[in-house]
């Protein structure tokens, strides 16, 4: 399973255990589907032409499930900064990589 390590811009310490960097898992099926948590994200039509809405209690009950390291228990007193960067990585695992495109020739 995919894992990501979000960097963060400071050291921390929570729980008695010092960290700079949060290590998530991808979600898997079951979290997204089977209990219902859906998209972190959604686009949504307005009469000015689609808008990104960002569901924070989403994001946040993934997270309670996918922090590695350090657990979900430590990320509480993260700044504004680094909160946003946890966001950004988990619609991060919602979005499709494409590889770049290769020349016949390569």
């Amino acid at each position: 399973m995919a894992e990501t390590i979000v960097k963060l811009s400071k050291s921390y310490t929570a729980h008695g255990e010092t960290f700079d960097a949060v290590t998530l898992r991808e979600p898997t099926y079951a979290e997204i589907f089977r209990d219902g948590l859906g998209r972190p994200s959604d686009w949504q039509p307005t009469q000015h032409g689609p808008m990104l809405v960002k569901y924070p209690e989403v994001v946040d009950a993934y997270l309670q499930r996918i922090c590695l390291n350090p657990g979900y228990e430590s990320i509480g007193a993260l700044n504004a900064i680094d909160s946003l960067k946890l966001e950004e990585a988990v619609t991060g695992f919602f979005l499709e990589r494409k590889e770049p495109q290769r020349s016949p020739t390569d």
